[in-house]
């Protein structure tokens, strides 16, 4: 858990890094996992994953990677008073009573 401006750099300071390589006519080979990227000559070529077109284009794929159910303008009407009490968290740890505090 890094700070997003720590991160932003990094990303930024790879992407030089490979415009660099590439400007001195360096070949890349990124290999991501789900993908092959690769940059030999000045050309770029990707390979994807066996399977991945697939498995993306799963019912299941989708509902694994939704972070939240609710609409977003669901989310803007609610208070975060509720929706931590509401929450497990919430119902477990219950926060001081402010005018006491």
């Amino acid at each position: 858990m890094l700070g997003t401006d720590v991160v932003t750099d990094a990303l930024n300071t790879i992407f030089l890094a490979i415009k660099d390589l590439i400007k001195y006519d360096k070949d890349i080979d990124l290999a991501f996992g789900f993908a092959n990227v690769r940059i030999a000559g000045k050309s770029l070529a990707t390979t994807f994953r066996e399977g991945l077109a697939r498995e993306v284009a799963a019912p299941a794929f989708e509902e694994q990677m939704v972070r939240q159910k609710s609409p977003v303008s669901t989310l803007w009407r609610t208070s975060y008073g509720d929706a931590w009490a509401k929450s497990t968290l919430g119902s477990l740890v219950k926060k001081p009573n402010k005018d006491v505090t």
